[in-house]
Parts: structure tokens; C-alpha cells; sequence
């Protein structure tokens, strides 16, 4: 029996790990599917940020491996000649984006579909890029878009993808007519025990997300100038360098710490490696502007790693379910307070709430029902 087309445009993807989240969210997305689907990943051959292209990968050619194909389109033949050429080719059921303000693997699809120059179905993930948090950034060029967008009706045909309520919400409210379907992001990892030991007054924090404004890192830094003197706060930052300003800046904070916060920027992780390296931390910190489901806070309670991050994420019941807390970014104080509960635990409740903290996500989290909702959403498409 023949499976149905499904091309998926995202601007990154493997080998490449710089775009972080929506990397991740894809590939545990096409790991599970690609038995019921035949997947077409049409990405670029860079990572976010490089000109280099991907060692070893042949551009611009329809690569088989591992029940998948992949395309990485080169730069100088990314244009929408040759992304129709290619959907001409592969004669996709359903065309899958993953990303908003994409040029090339969203908005100019967008046009080309409401051109009536390409014909399959589009169904849109925005990837959290629609909430108020992220288009708070470049927000004019952002909302002179949107205005031209619904001006002209260019998303009228298509349909959208929302991960959890709370996106669904932020679509509406932009396109009140959209039709939408609710499918939650799919992690493909498994439970890991954390193996760091715990004394009273130290605490291990970690940062995994890029280095970009949108994270927050700043008010992370400046929330810890507010830990008393008798506290040990070690905060290792891993993640790619985004935004090098940005850097800067949080850098004059950090060298304004006192003495009894250490942080280190450490490395880029690839994420199949995130895991053997977090396990090693007590607790995430990570006070987000927008997370539209937060792959690292998902890896780190994994790990048994409390969350302590912003109520901008679908993660909002932490607290009570003693796994972390999430916190509103207008309460400074709460944070140093969540700051210094797990700087106060012994070895043996921090164990209790590590394990709270793999519980709570393992509840949560059932793979194998989200991808007969995604079977649904993806043959749904295709039919209607």
C-alpha cells in the first residue's frame, strides 16, 4: 500500500543543532512517523548562523536514509523556482511547515499556495513564533507583515498546527478564522537518572537554549545578584551564541556578580548527547519570554532535573506537582526564593523531589498517543 507524501520544510536540521527546539520537536516527529508516512525533510545545508555548508551531505539532490528523504537546499538555489521544481518532483499529499516567519520554507510557500502555484494542502506549525513573548521582538517589522498578511488574506487556505491551548489562542487572535488543530510536541528521550549529589547551600543550575534575547538570559543573571553571600550558585550556560550583542551585555552582568556565583558559558550540545550532560545539574534555570512547549525543560525533568523557569511555557502546575516552579517574569522575588529552596536541600530531598520532577514529565508525556493525533491531523489534511 502506498503511504501518503508528507514534505516538511524547517529552516535547520541535522546534523545541524543550533535552531534548538523546533530541530527536535521534527526529528522525534519523523522517528515516530516515518513508518505510516513517506517523509520528505526539505531543509537548507547550513546551520543557523553558518555560511559553512554540512560536511558530507550532497545539496540540492534527494538523499535516502534510514526510511526518510532529505533535500538540503544550498543558498544560491533556494528561490521558489526551485522549491516548486521540487514539490513538482515528490508530488507531496500534504506540505508541512515549521516556522512562521521563514522566508523561503514559509512565507514564500504561503504566497505560492494563495498564487494557486502549488497545489497540496499546507498545513502551518508556527512553532510558538505567534506568541506575545517572541513577537514582542523586531515587533514592528513583525506586526507590518501580519497587517499586509490578513489585509490580503494570504493564510485564508491554510490550515494550522497548535502544540497546546495556550497557541492556539495566540493564532486566533490573529487569524480569528483559522482552523487549527491541537497536536502536543513529541519528545522522542527517556527517563535518566540524575546522578549529581546535593549539599546544602550549593546548587548546580544549567541554561540550554540559545543565547538570544527571547530566552532571557539577562534577568536570569540579574536575579542572582540576589542570593545571600552564605549560597554557592554554580550557572553553566549552554546553548549556541545567537545574538553576540546579546552576549556582550549579559557578560557586564556577569562580571558584576559577587564572589559566590560562578557561571561559565560552556558549549553547544548536540541532543543526542543533552542528556549524559544535564544529568550532572540539580536544576534548569531558565526564565523564558515564550516557550511554546520547551524541549530543554522537557529533557531536564527527564533527567530528574527541577524546572525553574517564567509562566510563559505550557508548564505552568510544576509547583504543585513538586517538580519546579514557573514563575511570572514581574516576581523577581519568587525566583530567589525558588533559587534558595533547592540551595537548602540535603541530598536526600533533593533525590525525592529529582524523582517528583521524572514522575511529573513522565505523566505528562505519552509518545505513543501523540503520534496517532498527528496520524489524524496529517491524514485530516490530506482528505479535507
Amino acid at each position: 500500500m502506498t503511504k501518503p507524501k508528507i514534505a516538511v520544510f524547517i529552516d535547520w536540521f541535522l546534523p545541524g543543532t543550533k535552531a534548538g527546539g523546533p530541530v527536535r520537536s521534527v526529528y522525534s516527529l519523523i522517528t515516530v512517523l516515518k513508518n505510516d508516512f513517506d517523509l520528505f525533510v526539505i531543509t537548507a545545508n547550513t546551520d543557523l548562523g553558518d555560511a559553512v555548508p554540512y560536511p558530507n551531505i550532497q545539496a540540492n539532490t534527494l538523499i535516502y536514509k534510514d526510511q526518510i528523504h532529505y533535500f538540503y537546499f544550498d543558498r544560491s538555489n533556494l528561490n521558489n523556482t526551485k522549491i516548486i521544481e521540487l514539490l513538482n518532483e515528490i508530488k507531496p499529499d500534504l506540505i508541512y511547515l515549521n516556522s512562521f516567519w521563514s522566508l523561503h520554507f514559509s512565507i514564500n510557500i504561503v504566497r505560492l499556495k494563495q498564487a494557486k502555484k502549488i497545489g497540496p494542502p499546507v498545513l502551518l506549525a508556527p512553532r510558538g513564533m505567534l506568541g506575545k513573548g517572541a513577537r514582542s521582538l523586531k515587533a514592528f517589522k513583525k506586526n507590518l507583515y501580519l497587517f499586509a498578511a490578513k489585509q490580503m488574506n494570504w493564510y485564508k487556505d491554510i490550515r494550522f498546527h497548535a502544540t497546546q491551548s495556550q497557541e492556539e489562542k495566540d493564532i486566533l487572535a490573529l487569524f480569528p478564522s483559522a482552523k487549527i488543530t491541537i497536536a502536543p510536541n513529541i519528545n522522542a528521550l527517556t527517563p535518566t537518572d540524575n546522578v549529581c549529589e546535593k549539599t546544602e547551600g550549593l546548587l548546580k543550575l544549567f541554561y540550554l537554549s540559545r543565547i538570544a534575547r527571547v530566552k532571557n538570559l539577562h534577568f536570569a543573571l540579574e536575579i542572582l545578584k540576589d542570593i545571600p553571600s552564605s549560597v554557592q550558585i554554580d550557572y553553566h550556560i549552554y546553548g549556541n551564541l545567537e545574538d553576540k550583542l546579546y552576549w556582550q551585555e549579559c557578560e557586564k552582568i556577569i562580571a558584576s556578580l559577587p564572589a559566590n556565583i560562578r557561571v561559565e558559558r560552556k558549549y553547544e550540545v548536540s541532543f543526542d548527547k543533552i542528556q549524559d550532560c544535564i544529568k550532572h545539574y540539580h536544576c534548569l534555570y531558565l526564565p523564558t519570554l515564550n516557550e511554546n512547549f520547551g524541549h530543554a525543560i522537557v529533557e531536564s525533568l527527564l533527567c530528574g532535573c527541577p524546572a525553574i523557569i517564567s509562566d510563559q511555557t505550557p508548564w505552568n502546575d510544576l509547583q504543585s506537582n513538586a517538580a519546579g516552579f514557573a514563575i511570572a517574569l514581574n516576581e523577581p522575588k519568587e525566583f530567589v526564593s525558588a533559587l534558595l529552596h533547592y540551595a537548602a536541600l540535603n541530598n536526600a530531598d533533593f533525590k525525592a523531589e529529582s524523582q517528583s520532577a521524572q514522575s511529573y514529565i513522565g505523566k505528562k508525556i505519552n509518545t505513543n498517543a501523540s503520534a496517532q493525533q498527528y496520524k489524524f491531523l496529517f491524514n485530516d489534511c490530506i482528505k479535507n
